[in-house]
């Protein structure tokens, strides 16, 4: 019978181990496998009776199903009074060095050699494993003084890397064995273990950001590590073994971060009768005859419920660079390039672009001393509106960028406390945003539309002189109000970069067929 005990210290205690066996590799009496007719009591007065015919007359007696290998062979002589079917089966079998198993209910008898060659260890074998992990005694030492202890049969196997003992013995040494184990395994013993120390500098992540990550893979009790922000290094100490993991993770963790290089244009598209609600890209194709350039279905995204914001809608093109589509927009509409930025980020970092007006208003400030005196003073405060794109990139296995694009419009609804920009009125200003994440393919513009906006332009025409007189003044002026829509047009088009080549150069030089020598 072959017993395995797995003992691990409990509750950070000393010499506290597991009693139970939590894994049972022995095999079960006959009297446990459960079937009723093994509880049959008999008396038997047998004389060299072959041992299949004897299995024959228990199987009958029992209503047992018994089957036989072909090696099974053996003479049975037994005086036995009032004990069961199971009692007599085994000894029986033990007489022959015989083995059985039970499978559903089957009992199935074999020879102990095919037992041994089918579960690798012999049927009756009484030796039981018992696995110790020494926290605090050395493991050469207490390996020493088990081997002195063991049985002829008996073996001690230990691994002074995790400080794990391996004791293979009768149930009797195994419990002199664990009293051992127990008398060394004292607090006030320090064992060295063989532990090594290896310094890692990184050349493109910072240590400090996966700091908590190396702490995890760390022996626990066992493994140190000390960093330096300066020298962006990291010195780890820690048993053989562990390094493989810490060099594997390492090596995930610090690999050259990719870039983008995003190519933007803010256009602003004068929106006449026929775009009125915004710029209707088939329609433009339509009118412009321009062929090639094909646009996937737009995701439309609800800036506000007020209709002169419009509806954000972001599409794709399939054109390498948005100049045509301009070119294109150009031909149907008044169109005016508000700004071309270029930028290159690191995938996962956040590029932000700002198509932005500062608008001043003035603040009054009155103060009161303590005579009564009151003084007025005047300030001017800025607010910001316009455009504000935020664009976080990362780029896939595929080599496919994907993008999340947090567009935001503001503008000046309207004025608090008086007309427009006089004195002491304050700007009301409506802001709308949006969130969206695009996939495309490295060189594919994306086009972000519906940012539509009223601009009221009042003109005054008057006579020199007679026009600015008071109350008759304006028999001689003309004012007019003109109102017009625009829509703010975004296009984007990211492009994959390596950091240590200037993209913009590499853009603008001709292609040679032999290649170009640093």
């Amino acid at each position: 019978m072959s017993l395995l005990l797995l003992a691990t210290p409990a509750c950070g205690e000393p010499g506290s181990y597991i009693s139970e066996p939590v894994e049972m590799s022995h095999h079960p009496s006959i009297s446990e496998y459960g079937i009723e007719g093994l509880k049959k009591r008999l008396s038997l007065d047998i004389r060299s009776m072959d041992i299949n015919q004897f299995l024959k007359f228990l199987a009958t007696e029992g209503s047992l199903n018994i089957v036989t290998t072909k090696n099974v062979s053996g003479l049975v002589s037994l005086l036995i009074n009032d004990v069961t079917i199971a009692d007599a089966l085994e000894i029986a079998l033990s007489a022959n060095n015989l083995a059985s198993e039970k499978k559903e209910n089957i009992i199935s008898i074999m020879t102990n050699a095919e037992y041994k060659a089918m579960y690798g260890v012999d049927f009756y074998d009484q030796r039981m494993t018992f696995v110790y992990q020494l926290k605090y005694a050395s493991v050469k030492n207490v390996s020493a003084m088990l081997a002195n202890i063991k049985s002829d049969i008996g073996k001690v196997i230990s691994d002074e890397s995790t400080g794990t003992i391996v004791i293979i013995d009768t149930p009797a040494k195994i419990r002199e064995m664990k009293e051992v184990i127990k008398q060394q395994e004292l607090p006030t013993v320090t064992r060295v273990y063989p532990t090594e120390t290896k310094v890692f500098e990184m050349k493109y992540a910072k240590i400090e950001t996966i700091k908590d990550e190396l702490t995890k893979l760390l022996t626990p009790d066992i493994g140190t590590m000390r960093t330096d922000t300066r020298t962006n290094s990291v010195m780890i100490t820690d048993l053989p073994y562990q390094f493989r993991r810490i060099e594997t993770m390492l090596h995930a963790f610090d690999r050259k971060a990719r870039q983008v290089f995003i190519e933007a244009h803010i256009v602003e598209v004068t929106l006449g009768d026929q775009f009125q609600w915004g710029v209707d890209w088939e329609k433009v194709i339509r009118i412009a005859g321009t062929h090639g350039i094909k646009f996937i279905p737009s995701i439309s995204l609800p800036l506000a419920a007020a209709t002169t914001m419009g509806t954000l809608s972001i599409q794709t093109a399939n054109a390498t660079t948005p100049n045509a589509i301009i070119q294109m927009l150009g031909t149907v509409t008044e169109t005016r390039i508000l700004s071309n930025p270029h930028l290159t980020v690191e995938e996962g970092k956040e590029a932000k672009i700002e198509v932005i007006e500062k608008q001043p208003y003035q603040e009054d400030t009155t103060t009161t001393a303590s005579g009564g005196t009151t003084t007025a003073s005047k300030s001017y405060q800025w607010v910001n509106v316009g455009i504000t794109l935020n664009v976080t990139t990362r780029i896939n296995k595929d080599g496919n960028i994907n993008m999340l694009i947090k567009p935001e419009v503001s503008s000046i609804e309207t004025w608090y406390g008086g007309m427009a920009q006089a004195a002491g009125a304050v700007p009301v200003v409506k802001s709308s945003n949006a969130q969206t994440t695009v996939n495309v393919k490295d060189g594919t513009t994306i086009i972000i539309a519906g940012m539509i906006s009223d601009n009221k332009v009042r003109t005054i025409n008057k006579i020199p002189f007679f026009g600015d007189l008071p109350v008759v003044g304006k028999a001689f002026q003309n004012i007019s109000d003109n109102i017009s829509r625009t829509e703010t047009i975004v296009f984007l088009t990211p492009k994959l970069v390596e950091g240590d080549k200037s993209f913009l150069l590499e853009k603008e030089l001709p292609k040679m067929s032999g290649g170009i020598r640093e």
